[in-house]
């Protein structure tokens, strides 16, 4: 039995520029005397190209001729496909092409012009993707011919070699074609691996040579975002015509014009142009529609995106909001309780970048970027509600510009995941705005915090644990410490898989697996991994969590208090303990000049979860295990243990000076800035007469190195300079000029051991409770109180 024909199929339509119900069938277009216009116009231009070949065809051996010597040429088609359209491309047939609602929707020429420009390219483009199988890399050659003849149209040719702006447009229409070929790709290969049914389709006619027609328009649709829009026509076009209210219908009939080009490259003959026309015409008629709304993303599990504004973690939203007589609209989060959330929600610009100034979409959009999700945000403001679900419904309204509002609005919901993975603290300093990557460590929780320097052994402190999404949960965590001279190492993307640099020193690495533990009494309990992670929760509240850990017990008992005797049943569990890394095991930076594990560090945490994604956060730390340099040389050129008189010979009082160093090496010797590599702090020093019981007296407690910084790279050495002038006078306890405790003074003719002290620090925190200290450098001198003798 004969299988009956299939109806004719409507050709199809810009999905995503239509509303659902908007498929009709394209015998309805009337046939009137624009279409017979427009008609005549696209066969005038086929009958040079048709009577060329018909004058071939009446000599064989003219034709070999002429093919022998024009072999195939990837210029010579795109110039033939130029010439073929350009006929077709006339303003005149671009205005009575369209239905007679729309030119006088559309208004004067003039407003519009600058999307007639590049039509013919899309003609062109579709007609050209056409012509044959396209593999994704040839493909890629016609979208860059369709670059530049946009771009050449529109008073923006593309410069010879490509400008850096120019070629990082082109890798981003490239990476969106990528995507766009993505769904075909995994449909083909889904009817490659099963195709038990397709020997009955066919049999059946349910698959005929009308199957696929519309690949390559589908994947051109997906192409061709409004997401795309700047690379592909250039940022200032797209800035000067975002705003108009045509702009969505130039797209839809930007392509409309590539179905159409397609349409032709398959038509075997002239009753085929015929309905290619018929079909463009339709869709073009179809552009001019209704208000529409479309959530397309989020959906299911979401996370975030670190990359996209600074200091955000945002998720794209993504759909349509367009139509006739478009104005605006609004995007609406709730709570999984419910709850409005102000402020999660950032909109695009003009040029589809994040403006956080915005609070609304301004811009129609259709299959494209709507905005952005706040994800952090999301989860700080709906707060202890994530205890019980993580589900956020979306709402997208539009509105036309005389205020209306689209009925019903558009929703959607996404499940967010949790992923809690940051460095707060190493040592005791602060990451104040942690998920920023380039963010120092702060002596204190606040942006107007000093700068921090680290060293010895130290904790490092945050978070690591993941939840929301259904089965996902933390299968492990590391922490590495990387050498960064330049603090030039990237955070890894989420979800991306690293591997560790030779010079990456493993800080810590903990795994959540099933565990055996001993018990006080009785056998061993075995715990499974959900169990093991219950008992060891990172979720760095209310403080921070210590993650430098390795694996303990702990013991957990439950009493119950009978008869006034207290009965206790306690057991062991795996507990994660406290295990500070030694800062000075690091490797030198500057090996000549250091003595200890000094230089730039970034602390990288990864965090994988038991669905194999990885998370990460990388915080920037200024190590410092550099010895203070402090001693005292001589006073007034007197050896250690000498006598020194108070006096001249002719009885005047000296003032000698205390010499020595006290310094301490710059972290980075290429980088003199304070307090990070050069953190030096003070020196002081004091003096003591031997058996005095009163406190030192002070000399000088100064916040300068000894000797001077230098203004350029330094050339640190034990070279020497003044510590402090020290008046004598100030030891006679006749004239006792600072009124200091009569046992720290000398009577005329007096003698006695004095120790003059110097102590140096830095600021660097160290093991989490102190500073670099230089320690007493002790000077003992004899001092008599009299004229020295001539």
């Amino acid at each position: 039995m004969a299988t009956p024909p299939k109806p004719p199929r409507a050709a199809a339509i810009p999905a995503a520029a239509l509303p659902a119900d908007a498929a009709g069938d394209d015998a309805d277009e009337p046939l009137d005397d624009d279409f017979h216009f427009v008609l005549g116009e696209l066969l005038a231009a086929y009958k040079p190209v048709l009577a060329a070949d018909l004058q071939r065809a009446d000599s064989p051996d003219a034709l070999i001729k002429d093919a022998l010597a024009n072999p195939p040429s990837c210029e010579d088609e795109f110039a033939q496909a130029m010439a073929l359209f350009e006929r077709f491309s006339s303003e005149e047939v671009a205005q009575r092409v369209l239905p007679a609602a729309v030119r006088e929707q559309l208004g004067p020429l003039e407003r519009w012009r600058w999307c007639l420009l590049h039509l013919r390219c899309c003609i062109v483009f579709g007609w050209l993707m056409c012509r044959g199988p396209r593999s994704f890399r040839g493909s890629s050659y016609y979208l860059w011919r369709y670059w530049r003849c946009v771009r050449e149209v529109l008073g923006a040719p593309v410069a010879n070699p490509p400008t850096a702006v120019e070629r990082a447009d082109f890798n981003h229409l490239v990476k969106a074609l990528a995507e766009a070929y993505k769904p075909y790709l995994d449909d083909q290969l889904a009817n490659v691996e099963f195709a038990q049914g397709l020997p009955e389709q066919v049999l059946s006619g349910q698959v005929d040579c009308f199957e696929d027609g519309d690949v390559n328009t589908q994947i051109l649709e997906r192409l061709l975002s409004t997401d795309t829009a700047a690379a592909l026509m250039g940022r200032e076009l797209i800035a000067k015509h975002r705003a108009d209210p045509f702009y969505w219908f130039c797209r839809c009939w930007a392509l409309c014009a590539i179905r159409f080009g397609c349409c032709l490259a398959r038509a075997r003959n002239l009753r085929d142009v015929f309905r290619c026309l018929r079909s463009y015409r339709a869709c073009l008629r179809r552009c001019q529609h209704p208000l529409h709304c479309r959530l397309t993303a989020p959906t299911g599990c979401v996370r975030g995106e670190t990359d996209i504004l600074a200091s955000r973690i945002l998720e794209p939203v993504r759909g349509d909001a367009e139509g006739t007589g478009f104005g605006h609209y609004v995007i609406e989060v709730r709570s999984p309780g419910g709850s409005l959330l102000s402020g999660v929600v950032i909109y695009p610009s003009n040029l589809g970048l994040p403006d956080v100034a915005a609070t609304q979409g301004n811009f129609s959009v259709a299959g494209g970027n709507l905005g952005w999700v706040d994800t952090r945000k999301c989860a700080v403001d709906a707060g202890i509600e994530l205890l019980t679900s993580t589900t956020f419904t979306l709402t997208l309204r539009v509105f036309s510009s005389t205020g209306a509002e689209l009925q019903p609005p558009c929703t959607g919901s996404f499940a967010l995941s949790v992923n809690e993975v940051y460095i707060k603290r190493v040592s005791t300093p602060w990451s104040v705005d942690y998920p920023n990557p380039a963010e120092p460590l702060r002596a204190a929780d606040s942006v107007a915090a000093a700068l921090s320097t680290v060293g010895g052994g130290l904790h490092v402190r945050g978070a690591a644990n993941v939840y929301g999404c259904t089965g996902e949960k933390i299968r492990e965590y590391t922490i590495w410490a990387i050498p960064d001279p330049g603090f030039s190492e990237p955070q890894p993307a989420p979800f991306t898989s690293i591997v560790p640099g030779g010079s990456w020193r493993l800080v810590t690495h903990i795994e959540f697996n099933a565990m055996s533990i001993a018990q006080p009494s009785g056998p061993p309990i075995n715990y499974t991994a959900d169990q093991v992670r219950s008992s060891n929760v990172l979720d760095g509240n209310p403080l921070p969590s210590i993650l430098t850990n390795v694996w303990g017990a702990r013991s957990e008992c439950i009493c119950v208090h009978i008869d006034s005797t207290n009965f206790c049943n306690c057991w062991n569990v795996p507990s994660l303990e406290p295990a500070g890394f030694d800062s000075n095991s690091l490797p030198k930076q500057d090996p000549p000049n250091q003595l200890g594990g000094t230089g730039k560090f970034s602390f990288l945490l990864q965090v994988i979860d038991t669905a194999g994604n990885s998370y990460y956060d990388i915080q920037r730390a200024w190590i410092d295990n550099e010895p203070i340099q402090a001693a005292i040389v001589g006073i007034g050129n007197q050896a250690p243990c000498s006598d020194m008189y108070t006096q001249t010979h002719e009885g005047i009082f000296k003032t000698v000076d205390i010499r020595g160093y006290a310094w301490d090496q710059y972290i980075d010797r290429a980088d003199l800035t304070a307090p990070t590599s050069n953190n030096f702090d003070s020196y002081q020093v004091h003096f003591s007469k031997q058996g005095a019981v009163s406190p030192q007296v002070m000399l000088i407690n100064s916040t300068n190195t000894v000797p001077a910084r230098a203004l350029a790279l330094p050339a640190e050495s034990l070279a020497t300079g003044t510590l402090t002038p020290w008046n004598l006078q100030v030891l006679d306890a006749a004239s006792n000029p600072l009124g200091l405790p009569a046992d720290q003074l000398l009577g005329p003719g007096e003698a006695c051991v004095y120790v003059v002290i110097l102590e140096a620090w830095d600021k660097t925190v160290v093991n989490e409770g102190s500073v670099h200290d230089s320690g007493w450098k002790l000077f003992p001198i004899k001092i008599i109180n009299g004229p020295e003798p001539l």
